[in-house]
């Protein structure tokens, strides 16, 4: 399994992601933790992913269902928690990022 395109990708996808966290404003009470903390999860398990590259492939299999696992939760806190007029478009963005990064996952490996 090689995990080059998946390095390459997961900072672009981070990046994009943290842009559209970034520009979240939230709606509910408990939204703000919500945002922060998937937003924290985001940056930990991104980081797995990087640093996983050299390891067995069991270890970056799971480091990256565990990312993937991150993107999901950040679009369920921002489908519930971003009222901006640019809610649609952030959801799109998240949904792109999510797909690209399934994508590149190995077969053996993909959620």
């Amino acid at each position: 399994m090689t995990c080059k395109p998946l390095r390459r990708r997961a900072p672009l996808a981070a990046a994009a992601l943290a842009a559209v966290l970034a520009g979240a404003v939230s709606a509910a009470a408990d939204c703000p933790g919500e945002l922060t903390a998937s937003q924290q999860s985001l940056e930990r398990t991104r980081a797995a992913v990087v640093a996983s590259a050299a390891s067995p492939d069991a270890q970056k299999c799971a480091a990256q269902r565990r990312y993937y696992a991150a993107l999901v939760k950040v679009r369920e806190v921002f489908s519930r928690c971003d009222p901006g007029t640019k809610k649609v478009e952030r959801a799109a963005q998240l949904q792109v990022a999510i797909d690209d990064f399934k994508g590149k996952m190995p077969p053996g490996c993909r959620p």
